[in-house]
């Protein structure tokens, strides 16, 4: 019998390579959950504030109403959300149905779905460059900016953040197949269908079908030359496109009046907002331009240009998705909204985290050490400042959702249940929800929110109390007076002048 010798390190050493390749790998991840981290720490005390006016046209359509007949509803855009979003309104009816009026855990799909999107960011950007710090500069920015602050925040801003963890999700389903020399159909399919996913979470999403066609065109086209192979790739992509919106737009029921969208010198105004927001993301948005925003706004719109020429591919791709991810939002004519930002943020963190991964690899030419240090002294400057603006501009917005709670709780301890068809009449003379803008929509939802179809509330001052329900039938409305911040119910007698 022969025996083999061999020294003991000889057969340790495979062992050893195979553990520290494996902690090498482990390790990449590492900057990816200390982003997903602060981006959920500093979110965390924001679970605790209530619903907003806004929400309560979901909550108040899905408390009145069995699920078929409140798809039937979004699907024709009779619902009172004026926006096609069936896959996002049917994930509303099964939180209801699950979490009822209590905000906490809507607040908490909210952040684990952009939580889930910074992974995916990550993930994505890491797979194409293979550069850690591009990938972490890009999931930060993305993570905490302030870009887009109210929209994790903002219980009825959801739509955005699930169509963004669609698209990021679809791109990287994609990148994956030409990555395996588009030998494994699943991946394509994956990418063919999280696409329509996320235009039915939010039409908006639409900008999905550019984002690919940009990295498919750049990634596999570029490479192959084969004008044939990206008309038959990218065709189920465009005939998606062309059928959901051509759809969505011909039923004739956007809901959106005619008034808001439009072509004009709005356009540009409104792209060059939204581009200095990104890249500065301080303070209240405005419908009009300052003398800032539009050079910081230029000066993303010359980034963006040079990337798309000079490359690399990635950049490109970020550079074109950035502008198209703003243009759904951007012929709109009557506001602006953090929340339109959302969708290109990820596209412009790429942008960013590319530009300071170039500076991070020269400067690791000169000195390892220095160069490290002063990239993570820059991210953790970058990701401390842009959370403390997250955080600044997030409190005023959850302050205002105090009313909303002392309206609802207030109202249900003084009515467990009421008839149908009855209106509760608020006594509001500190002005606390007498707006007269949200008599029409908001507080009507209340009521429903609150008791189901055909109820409704309102809030006037006294003065107005007594006209308003003269002519009424007195067992078909009630009212409370909100006094030094107690409800108490009363009468339309006792408090008219």
């Amino acid at each position: 019998m022969a025996v083999i010798a061999a020294p003991a390190n000889t057969l340790e050493a495979p062992d050893r390579r195979a553990w520290g390749e494996a902690l090498a790998r482990v390790a990449r991840y590492v900057p990816m959950l200390a982003v997903m981290a602060l981006t959920i720490g500093i979110h965390v005390p924001t679970l605790d504030a209530y619903f907003f006016g806004d929400d309560f046209l979901v909550l108040g359509d899905v408390n009145s109403q069995s699920f078929p007949a409140y798809m039937g509803d979004v699907v024709l855009l009779r619902d009172l959300t004026p926006n096609w979003r069936p896959l996002t309104m049917a994930v509303y009816y099964g939180e209801h149905a699950l979490f009822g009026l209590d905000p906490m855990p809507w607040r908490i799909v909210n952040l684990a779905a952009h939580a889930a999107t910074v992974a995916m960011l990550y993930v994505t950007v890491l797979s194409i460059t293979k550069r850690v710090f591009v990938a972490t500069a890009a999931a930060l920015i993305f993570g905490v900016s302030s870009s887009a602050v109210h929209t994790v925040t903002y219980i009825t801003a959801f739509p955005h953040v699930l169509s963004e963890l669609l698209l990021v999700s679809s791109l990287y389903a994609l990148h994956r197949y030409v990555e395996g020399e588009e030998r494994r159909p699943a991946w394509y399919w994956c990418s063919f269908a999280l696409y329509v996913l996320g235009f039915l979470a939010n039409e908006g999403g639409v900008v999905i079908g550019v984002v690919l066609f940009a990295y498919y065109f750049f990634f596999s086209f570029m490479r192959r030359g084969d004008p044939l192979e990206l008309a038959v790739k990218m065709a189920p992509f465009a005939l998606a496109a062309i059928a959901l919106v051509g759809g969505f737009a011909g039923c004739g029921c956007q809901g959106v009046d005619n008034g808001f969208y439009g072509v004009g010198w709005h356009i540009p105004q409104a792209t060059w907002i939204y581009m200095s927001r990104m890249a500065y993301p301080v303070g209240q948005i405005r419908i009009d331009p300052t003398a800032l925003e539009w050079a910081v706004g230029s000066v993303v719109a010359a980034a963006a240009i040079f990337f798309v020429v000079r490359g690399p591919n990635i950049a490109r791709v970020a550079a074109i998705a950035t502008i198209a991810a703003l243009m759904p939002y951007a012929p709109g004519k009557i506001w602006t909204a953090t929340r339109y930002t959302y969708m290109a943020l990820p596209f412009f963190a790429i942008l960013v985290g590319v530009g300071a991964g170039f500076v991070y690899h020269h400067a690791r030419r000169v000195n390892v050490a220095a160069a490290n240090v002063l990239a993570v002294a820059a991210l953790a400057t970058a990701g401390g400042l842009l959370a403390w603006q997250t955080i600044d501009q997030t409190d005023p917005f959850l302050d205002e959702t105090e009313r909303w709670e002392v309206l609802t709780t207030g109202l249900r301890e003084q009515y467990a249940d009421i008839p149908p068809g009855t209106t509760v009449f608020v006594v509001d003379d500190e002005g606390i929800w007498s707006n007269a803008f949200w008599q029409a929509t908001w507080m009507p939802s209340v009521g429903r929110a609150l008791w189901g179809e055909d109820r409704a509330v309102h809030a006037l001052p006294a003065e107005f109390i007594g006209p308003v329900t003269r002519n009424l039938d007195p067992t078909m409305y009630l009212v409370v007076e909100y006094r030094d911040g107690e409800f108490r119910k009363s009468s339309a007698a006792s408090v008219a002048p």
